[in-house]
């Protein structure tokens, strides 16, 4: 009788080595998605941080009074008034950043001279871990804003996104004056 067949140690062997492939994969395959997972966190905060500072750029440009905010000092929050377009004419209206009590978003709040005040919540599903707006005075009266943000991804905010930008308030009177310009 010439049977062949496989031992008991030869199947424990391969088992073994079956089960030790299978980690191995199983351990790649969860490495990558937690990667792809991070990396897709990373491109939501620096998205919405971009659209958030979009806006807040865009305001900040377009002010014409900055005595709200004191020089130098960051501040958690920013006033600011701005003139913008209406039915009317140009008209001014006050905008506030706000981080939400909870943690999570910006809040914008216009209120135009006449007309409904606005709200809108930036960055909305994500932590506002750290936010600074501090105004900067430049030599010959000029002004312009720093604006830090921090953004994270919840629940703990780990991954995050931070940015620091100089915006240079273009619409505010003190510098529109043109240097070296003489009138006729």
């Amino acid at each position: 009788m010439n049977r062949r067949a496989f031992t008991l140690v030869e199947i424990c062997i391969s088992v073994l080595l079956a089960s030790i492939i299978i980690y191995a994969v199983t351990r790649l395959l969860s490495k990558g998605m937690e990667t792809s997972t991070k990396g897709a966190a990373h491109l939501t905060n620096v998205q919405s941080t971009a659209i958030l500072l979009s806006q807040i750029e865009d305001d900040i440009q377009r002010a014409v009074d900055l005595s709200a905010m004191g020089p130098g000092a960051a501040e958690p929050s920013a006033k600011i008034d701005i003139l913008e377009e209406s039915p009317a004419g140009l008209t001014q209206a006050a905008i506030i950043y706000e981080r939400e009590p909870t943690g999570r978003g910006m809040t914008r709040k216009r209120a135009p001279k006449t007309g409904t005040p606005e709200e809108h919540t930036f960055c909305r599903d994500l932590m506002v871990l750290d936010n600074a707006f501090t105004r900067v005075d430049l030599p010959d009266n000029r002004m312009g804003f720093r604006v830090y943000l921090k953004i994270g991804t919840p629940p703990k905010g780990t991954e995050f996104f931070e940015v620091n930008r100089f915006i240079y308030c273009s619409n505010h009177a003190s510098n529109s004056v043109l240097t070296g310009w003489q009138a006729w």
